[in-house]
């Protein structure tokens, strides 16, 4: 066998072997939640959302319970628009403190942020809408909602930009799209 032949065949095994490998799961974050429920308590929908959040189950718990619309919500549907509400309201709350920010500090990337938040807000909003004659497209509004937070998020790390408090801001925004998202993802038959 030739070198070419060998490398190849060995990058090919190694392909094979990475792409078998199990990937990380959120077992132990959904092992410690199930933990805190106590034996035999099944999980309510703001836990079943949270599983499958990817950035922090803590922060979903956080962010879900406050609101008593959502915490209300008998459903995956009355779950999903109830967080589509918080993350349009939340949007518009952030947009308007990017613009204070920007205006006070007079920062180009702030402003693009502020900016960014307009596609957000109009994502949250559509797929509420939408929910009630094209579940695929309210989905996908849903999933995409947090993309203009993330944007703002790279943008100030692009530009040497510690802001923390916009960093939180992105954070949560986003994870509300997701969470929204997750929630949809759900709605079966009801």
């Amino acid at each position: 066998m030739n070198c070419s032949t060998l490398c190849s065949l060995l990058v090919t095994l190694c392909l094979i072997l990475i792409f078998q490998s199990p990937l990380p799961t959120k077992a132990g974050r959904s092992h410690v939640h199930h933990r805190l429920l106590g034996a035999g308590a099944s999980p309510d929908l703001i836990d079943i959302v949270c599983n499958e959040t990817i950035e922090d189950y803590g922060l979903c718990q956080e962010v879900l319970r406050r609101d008593p619309e959502i915490v209300k919500a008998k459903n995956f549907t009355e779950l999903a628009q109830a967080i589509l509400k918080l993350g349009a309201k939340e949007a518009v709350e952030g947009q308007n403190f990017l613009k204070g920010l920007a205006k006070e500090k007079h920062v180009p990337v702030i402003e693009d942020c502020a900016a960014d938040y307009d596609g957000v807000i109009r994502a949250l909003r559509s797929s509420l809408g939408e929910m009630k004659y094209d579940m695929p497209a309210a989905n996908y509004d849903a999933r995409i909602a947090g993309d203009g937070a993330d944007y703002c998020s790279t943008a100030l790390v692009a530009a040497d930009i510690d802001n923390p408090k916009i960093f939180a801001l992105n954070r949560r925004v986003s994870m509300i799209g997701f969470m929204a998202f997750n929630a949809m993802d759900k709605i079966g038959p009801e």
